[in-house]
């Protein structure tokens, strides 16, 4: 690792946030700054259509070179998530934090999670939802689905706030298909069935959105539980 690599990579999957990402940014600046000092904020705008991608640009201009932007046809969260993984792993940068850029992720947590980077591998946000009843239920349901299908007990294997030591990651992070659309809960499953992981969490809360549109409105949960198993399947963990 060069002097230049920093210590952090934030990746935040970004798709029509235009109502919050300056406030998400700025806010995570802020902490980051304090917390780190030598990071850098990944923002994936996958394929948005409002005006995202020229807040994007305007505020790297602003902000310089520890704000970067990749610009992509829409792929999905999951895969947006992946990609940013991987290119921590290939730049050799030490720590990968993965955000939301709905607001969601506050990141008054973020310093009990550094904290903890020599301590586990991976370190995921326990939440406490405020952002409603629907959600509560669908994060039930894949808790059990994945008891089920996968064999493993993972507590929130689709939250947004977690932070990963990238070269013990590494394996995992490689075995998530292209395809796989559902991809951070493949990488829970498989990094929760290596017993060389060790696994921490902190608690979180988890208000209501800043704006925009879930990538996955519940409406569709049905559908996407229907394709869990094949998902699973196709990435090698299920039972």
């Amino acid at each position: 690792m060069s002097c230049d690599t920093p210590q952090l990579l934030v990746i935040m999957p970004v798709f029509n946030e235009q109502a919050s990402v300056p406030t998400v940014i700025d806010e995570w600046f802020s902490v980051l700054d304090r917390e780190v000092g030598n990071f850098t904020l990944l923002a994936i705008n996958d394929g948005s259509t409002d005006d995202t991608g020229a807040i994007l640009q305007s505020m790297a201009s602003e902000l310089g070179t520890r704000l970067q932007i990749i610009n992509r046809p829409n792929r999905g969260h999951g895969q947006s998530c992946i990609e940013g993984y991987r290119i921590a792993v290939e730049q050799n940068i030490p720590f990968l934090l993965q955000i939301d850029s709905d607001g969601q992720s506050d990141p008054r947590y973020f310093a009990r999670f550094w904290e903890l980077r020599h301590q586990f591998d991976v370190t995921y946000g326990k939440r406490t939802r405020q952002d409603g009843f629907r959600r509560i239920l669908a994060s039930t349901v894949l808790r059990s689905l994945l008891r089920l299908l996968a064999g493993v007990d993972c507590v929130d294997a689709n939250v947004p706030y977690r932070l990963m030591n990238a070269s013990a990651c590494a394996e995992g992070i490689h075995r998530v298909p292209s395809d796989v659309f559902l991809a951070n809960i493949a990488l829970a499953v498989i990094l929760r069935k290596n017993p060389a992981i060790r696994h921490g969490q902190v608690p979180i809360g988890f208000p209501p959105r800043h704006g925009g549109e879930p990538s996955v409105p519940f409406l569709k949960f049905a559908a996407k539980g229907i394709e869990l198993f094949s998902q699973l399947k196709k990435a090698g963990i299920t039972l």
